[in-house]
């Protein structure tokens, strides 16, 4: 799995100091079974705090995916 990196952004929260950080890009690869993906959307968002990261979280359709491969989506992707 490798990233296709689309866009970064910063924000500087004056209240606390810290700055947020949000990653977006599209995931591409193979799942285990060797099925080849490339639209697989993804969000990082880090909260770095006097120069060291304090929150990581990721985002993506990965599940989504997986459902609609398997049948069982409630939507469209």
């Amino acid at each position: 799995m490798k990233k296709k990196f689309l866009r970064t952004d910063a924000a500087f929260d004056p209240a606390t100091g810290d700055v947020h950080v949000y990653n977006t890009a599209y995931l591409y690869g193979e799942w285990p079974d060797g099925t080849t993906f490339e639209t697989n959307r993804y969000m990082d968002s880090f909260v770095v705090r006097h120069g060291q990261v304090v929150s990581t979280q990721v985002w993506n359709d990965s599940a989504e995916i997986l459902l609609s491969r398997a049948g069982l989506a409630e939507a469209p992707l």
